[in-house]
């Protein structure tokens, strides 16, 4: 049995993710602020529904708030016992923010603060809850953490000083957390991947942005017209293809485009 803990299941890439991996009869939990309409108790329960037979938990916990929320995501690691009959236990960093956008002398403080709370610090200490419970579980065909990133951690964008701030820390943790784990005996693997431009409510909020706020606004208008993004099912089953592959490294920084399709 595969084990995921995924962040943000509510919506957007993480719903589709958690659809996909519960439809191949993996275990899913989710982690959310706010419950997932789509992965709760009456859609996966119902007679025929499209998750009858699997099994998804949520958990509510607030990333904004990312100490209490790591202490809550410990907390279920610690009483979870029947982790110790995961096959591989998987934690996915997904849930994510975009604003503030906008040039960073225009942009709220408190917003800045809120943004990387979600989008860096939460990883981060969820990523070191997991760690610290790991060794504890047999999980023998291995332990992962894998954070959603981005292509604006790896590229500048005018308007996003946060958003690529906390994706490029997102990719740095990962570097740093794989030194310090290593290839050794019960280590667990940890990666990080761009799931290229997916077709989700954050991709609607850009595409709305005044230029002047975001100047490559345009940009993802284009792509929208021509057809180019993954839908949120699309993207869901080619991470899926990747995660099942076996060809995760330690260190990974990876790209979904970069990866053989599905």
């Amino acid at each position: 049995m595969g084990v995921y803990l995924i962040t943000g299941t509510s919506r957007g890439l993480g719903e589709a993710l958690a659809a996909h991996l519960l439809a191949k009869g993996h275990r899913v939990v989710g982690f959310n602020r706010t419950p997932s309409p789509r992965l709760g108790e009456e859609a996966r329960t119902a007679a025929g529904g499209p998750y009858a037979g699997q099994t998804y938990d949520e958990v509510l916990c607030d990333l904004s708030e990312p100490v209490t929320a790591a202490a809550a995501f410990e907390a279920f690691l610690m009483e979870a016992a029947w982790l110790w009959n995961a096959d591989e236990i998987t934690l996915i960093n997904n849930a994510g923010v975009l604003d503030p956008m906008g040039p960073a002398e225009e942009a709220d403080p408190s917003a800045q603060q809120a943004h990387l709370l979600v989008n860096l610090t939460a990883p981060l200490l969820l990523t070191s809850a997991f760690l610290r419970q790991a060794s504890q579980w047999p999980a023998p065909a291995g332990k992962r953490v894998i954070s959603i990133s981005s292509g604006a951690g790896r590229k500048p964008y005018a308007g996003w000083s946060a958003y690529c701030s906390a994706k490029a820390g997102i990719d740095m943790m990962t570097r740093c957390i794989a030194l310090e784990q290593g290839e050794g005996p019960g280590s667990v693997r940890i990666a990080s991947v761009a799931p290229g431009v997916v077709d989700t409510g954050m991709q609607e909020t850009i595409r709305g942005t005044d230029p002047r706020r975001f100047p490559d606004a345009g940009r993802f208008v284009k792509l929208k017209e021509a057809g180019s993004l993954y839908t949120p099912q699309e993207a869901a089953a080619r991470l899926a293809a990747w995660l099942e592959s076996g060809a995760i490294k330690q260190g990974d920084i990876a790209d979904l485009r970069e990866l053989p399709a599905t």
